[in-house]
């Protein structure tokens, strides 16, 4: 049985199958604040055990680890009033006697009708001089709460594990207890372990029912491929070689870690993991004591290592069976800032899985998942760039806004193309921060899956009427705007539609649905995207298809359309590959994504130019190979008040790297902020 992942918000229970009132661990960690991120959506009381010196403080800490989840799937946080009336804060701490709850609180526990602890909690060191801590918290602190759930009548305890608890166990790891100790890689999956036999021992000596759940290694959600604010596993492997990578660019020759070559690693993103808890409550657990929470593809670990350090600008690692020489001086050093991490060298392992089979992670999501965990990176050493709100459109639809400069200066709206990432603004709109206040969004539907797309409402007014609501959020009455690429055509719609809160348009490089003059030229890649789109856009079979193509999987499409699909990947800046390549990375995003163009190319013949007043500066360039140039003199004869500008050396994607261009955007603002 195989369920599609990728809307984890329209994963669907009967009232029967979730409704219990529960008491969760860990709440403010990683994996169980993504659990009652989206087990609060569920009827039932969520009763969460935090470290804290009062009620408050730990409603606090929650509702902050709340606000991470949110931000990393591009959503709102519930309203704070649900929350409350959904979450109830208990003070406590495991490793403490009785778990360090009062006696009010065990009382108001015992009267909650609580059927199910869903133990998320645990210490995520490793080292060996730790042990005692370690050992404290993960074993004797999961018997302690297991004893205090039998106080107010739990039916069930369901145990957070790891994957690794097997060890270093290689081959086929079963769905069952480890019956003898395997040889562990550090202390942490040993606590882990024997927390497990803790487990299965306490409960079946007190006739309570179990759940051991082993989660391999988790990373960010896979609907927006962002770290989610973890730090382990990978993420920290991949921090070290970071903060070391201006060192690690000077190696003469590579840093041997000793290993295997084919080694092994089994990503699972967080909200499959959540999915997979949901889906085990919905069945009632099943039949089984233990689940693998897995991957169901595993990456080699030297993949992995070329995809990180393409990411992170180093070209040094190397795994092998054994150092032929003493290892010099940085080897040392790095084996000390990695010495958790080396014991994954050598995991050769499949986890078995009886669960419902999930997207498999692959290489190139992987590659996403390291681009975006080292801007996430660089912006902590930086400081954020844009402050994120959430604006109701027209619709009542989230829209994820982001502004950046003073409020008290001009608004400039920037209108990103379709499907795009707000990297590929950030450059412009911090050159023109000084001067306006800057406001941008990501279009509804791509490149975020979050929101549930919406066929009827695919066209360029909807986006326009998106821009407006934004302007009505911030009481701006008017402003300047400019698009790029396929934001052009929002902005054009805007200007027709709601021409008096437009100011001025600047229009950078524009693929419009205008009708060319005789004559005219588009590029090959428009060609291309012109004919491909439509045809992915009929269906999510098409969609899927193409996408099987783009990441080598068989496909019976025709030479042509895989020739022109290569064309269209082929064409854009390599340096920028990471962006562009973003709505063509799932089946959904390429549908989505398939159907926003199309409409575009099949809206009105003039583009609504004839319409429009409003003064308009248009930029081409010579070099461009998404947009031909003439698209830019059409649309400048076509529009009564606009103004040509083409370059003669610049291409698609001048804006991002030419300062240029932003002198050339405050220039004409200046001239029209009437």
């Amino acid at each position: 049985m195989n369920y599609q992942y990728g809307d984890i918000h329209e994963f669907a229970l009967t009232e029967n199958q979730i409704n219990n009132n529960i008491l969760v661990t860990g709440v403010t960690g990683f994996l169980g604040s993504n659990y009652i991120f989206w087990r609060s959506r569920f009827p039932g009381k969520i009763y969460v055990l935090v470290r804290a010196k009062d009620t408050h403080a730990a409603w606090l800490r929650t509702i902050d680890a709340l606000e991470s989840c949110a931000r990393s799937y591009n959503l709102p946080l519930a309203d704070r009033t649900e929350l409350e009336n959904k979450i109830v804060c208990i003070t406590g701490d495991i490793t403490k006697e009785n778990c360090d709850i009062c006696d009010v609180d065990i009382a108001k526990l015992t009267k909650a009708n609580i059927t199910e602890i869903w133990h998320c909690a645990a210490s995520l060191s490793f080292e060996e001089r730790h042990r005692d801590r370690i050992v404290k918290t993960n074993v004797t602190g999961t018997k302690s709460l297991m004893a205090m759930g039998k106080q107010f009548g739990i039916q069930r305890f369901i145990y957070i594990s790891t994957a690794y608890t097997a060890g270093q166990l290689s081959g086929d790891i079963p769905e069952q207890i480890h019956e003898h100790n395997p040889n562990f890689s550090n202390c942490y999956e040993e606590s882990k372990d024997m927390a497990e036999k803790t487990v299965a021992k306490f409960c079946n000596d007190n006739n309570m029912n179990w759940v051991i759940l082993r989660p391999s290694i988790v990373i960010g959600p896979h609907i927006t491929q962002c770290s989610g604010g973890t730090r382990f596993g990978i993420y920290g492997f991949a921090k070290e070689i970071f903060l070391l990578r201006d060192t690690l660019k000077n190696v003469q020759s590579r840093l041997r870690l000793i290993g295997e070559e084919d080694s092994q690693l089994n990503l699972i993103p967080v909200d499959q993991v959540v999915f997979d808890m949901l889906y085990i409550e919905s069945i009632n657990f099943g039949e089984q004591n233990v689940y693998h929470l897995s991957n169901s593809n595993n990456i080699l670990l030297n993949d992995y290592f070329k995809v990180l350090e393409k990411n992170m600008g180093t070209d040094c690692l190397r795994l092998i069976n054994k150092r032929d020489s003493k290892p010099s001086s940085l080897e040392k050093l790095f084996d000390r800032k990695t010495a958790f991490y080396a014991g994954y060298y050598k995991t050769k392992k499949n986890f078995l899985r009886s669960l419902p089979s999930h997207k498999a992670v692959n290489l190139q999501e992987v590659n996403n998942y390291m681009h975006n965990y080292r801007e996430e990176l660089i912006n902590e050493e930086q400081g954020s760039v844009f402050n994120r709100h959430y604006v109701n459109s027209w619709d009542d639809e989230k829209l994820c806004t982001h502004t950046l400069g003073d409020n008290t200066k001009p608004a400039l709206v920037i209108v990103n193309a379709f499907g795009m990432p707000i990297d590929f603004i950030t450059p412009l709109a911090k050159r023109l921060a000084n001067d306006y206040q800057i406001i941008t969004w990501d279009s509804r539907w791509v490149p975020s899956l979050t929101h549930r797309f919406d066929l009827e409402k695919c066209d360029s007014l909807t986006h326009a009427k998106d821009l407006i609501a934004i302007l009505d959020h911030f009481n701006i009455d008017k402003c300047f705007i400019t698009g790029w690429s396929s934001g052009v055509q929002v902005c054009l719609r805007t200007m027709s539609e709601f021409a008096d809160r437009i100011k001025c348009a600047i229009l950078l490089n524009g693929g419009i649905s205008l009708k060319l003059s005789e004559g005219s030229q588009i590029t090959e890649y428009e060609e291309n995207i012109r004919s491909l789109l439509p045809k992915i856009g009929k269906n999510k079979r098409m969609a899927k298809l193409y996408c099987d193509l783009i990441y080598g999987g068989t496909t019976q499409l025709k030479e042509k359309d895989e020739e022109s699909m290569s064309t269209i990947l082929t064409s854009t800046d390599p340096h920028l590959l990471y962006m562009t390549s973003m709505p063509f990375r799932t089946p959904e995003a390429l549908y989505r994504y398939a159907n926003m163009m199309s409409r575009m190319f099949a809206e009105q013949d003039d583009a609504y130019t004839s319409s429009i007043d409003t003064p308009v500066l248009v930029y081409g360039g010579l070099n461009d190979k998404i947009t031909h140039p003439d698209v830019a003199k059409n649309l400048t004869s076509a529009l009564k008040n606009a103004k040509l500008h083409i370059s003669n050396d610049k291409d698609h994607f001048a804006q991002f790297y030419e300062r240029s261009v932003a002198q050339m955007i405050n220039k004409f603002c200046q001239q029209h902020n009437i």
